[in-house]
């Protein structure tokens, strides 16, 4: 069933980090030219983003806002008994990065990690697996940690990969608790082709003596991306809202998957959705894929006065194709500033 309610859940705290290091997308005038330049801002809305150094990846800023949220919340590190890393950008082929960061978090060993490959839909889904490990009872806390980081930290000719990803790593604490989080999930596998990386693991391995690197490239059919984003995210927020007898009204904002400013508005004007209610990051962190509606979250709670519960919609749609609905409250308090670092785990270099 696309639909579920998880009862006595509740999502109890959110951060997020990103590198220090910051690129305006004007900079890139010199590379492609004034107009291209000027054309892309208009489309997307990114201006800036943030990209990680080389040795610095989505675990690293995962681990960081994990480890100040934790703090925050006063909770102890043997209070978790689950653990899910939800990116495109692992640190290893294997093992599973869930567990390196389980390792670095101190987290004790009768704890379920494990990882989940996500992009854009990532947020999303992993609050759905979470919440439905903690309403079953399997998880009394759980730690989700959700981000992507690189390629496209690199300059190269590929215009999108140089001015619109950024990287971003968030933790979210999701818990036992007297509150309710509701999910609408939605899976198209004929779409799987319309953003692939089709190189690099078993279907199409790099061969050490022909080595192949254009297929190690992310490919997207712009067309067919768009269509989907106009069509199929508005239609599943209004199923959304007749399968839980709700409307636009009821919530204080929708955090959407951060793709494209332009796509954002279409989507918005499709829902009848108020400008005020959609709150918007791309413009200075650009698209963070995996982690960009926590990163949206965290940005909103920083920069405006909001409400001590938030009511929220959180959209997540893409890579898959594969999207999404939810709904939950999180008090604002319990929603941390931005994190800016540069920090990594050193001992991933050591010999």
């Amino acid at each position: 069933m696309a639909s579920v309610v998880f009862d006595k859940v509740r999502i109890s705290g959110v951060a997020c980090a990103v590198p220090k290091e910051k690129y305006c997308s004007a900079d890139f005038t010199a590379e492609f030219g004034e107009e291209e330049v000027r054309k892309f801002i208009e489309m997307t809305g990114v201006k800036e983003r943030y990209a990680t150094h080389e040795k610095q990846t989505a675990s690293d800023l995962c681990y960081e806002a994990a480890r100040k949220l934790i703090d925050h919340k006063g909770y102890e590190a043997d209070s978790f008994d689950g653990l899910i890393f939800v990116s495109q950008t692992p640190d290893y082929h294997t093992p599973a990065t869930a567990l390196v960061l389980h390792k670095r978090l101190g987290l004790k060993k009768d704890c379920v990690a494990f990882d989940v490959n996500l992009g854009c839909s990532a947020y999303v889904y992993g609050v759905y697996l979470m919440a439905s490990l903690v309403a079953s009872g399997a998880v009394k806390r759980g730690l989700l940690l959700v981000g992507d980081a690189g390629p496209y930290r690199k300059r190269d000719d590929d215009h999108s990969n140089n001015m619109l990803f950024g990287s971003a790593g968030s933790a979210t604490i999701i818990e036992s608790g007297n509150e309710q989080i509701k999910c609408l999930m939605k899976s198209d596998g004929t779409g799987y082709k319309v953003m692939i990386t089709p190189g690099g693991e078993s279907r199409f391995p790099i061969d050490e003596e022909h080595q192949d690197w254009s297929r190690q490239r992310a490919f997207m059919d712009g067309e067919e991306t768009f269509l989907f984003s106009i069509t199929k995210v508005p239609s599943a927020i209004k199923e959304f809202m007749k399968d839980f007898s709700c409307s636009v009204d009821d919530f204080d904002y929708f955090a959407f998957h951060q793709a494209n400013l332009f796509m954002l508005k279409h989507i918005a004007k499709k829902i009848k959705l108020p400008e005020e209610k959609m709150p918007v990051s791309i413009d200075r962190f650009g698209n963070t894929t995996a982690a960009s509606i926590a990163v949206t979250i965290a940005d909103l709670c920083g920069n405006r006065e909001v409400p001590e519960v938030l009511k929220l919609v959180l959209c997540g749609f893409g890579i898959g194709l594969s999207w999404g609905v939810v709904s939950c409250n999180i008090e604002s308090k319990d929603v941390l500033p931005i994190i800016h670092t540069d920090e990594y785990f050193e001992e991933a270099f050591d010999e």
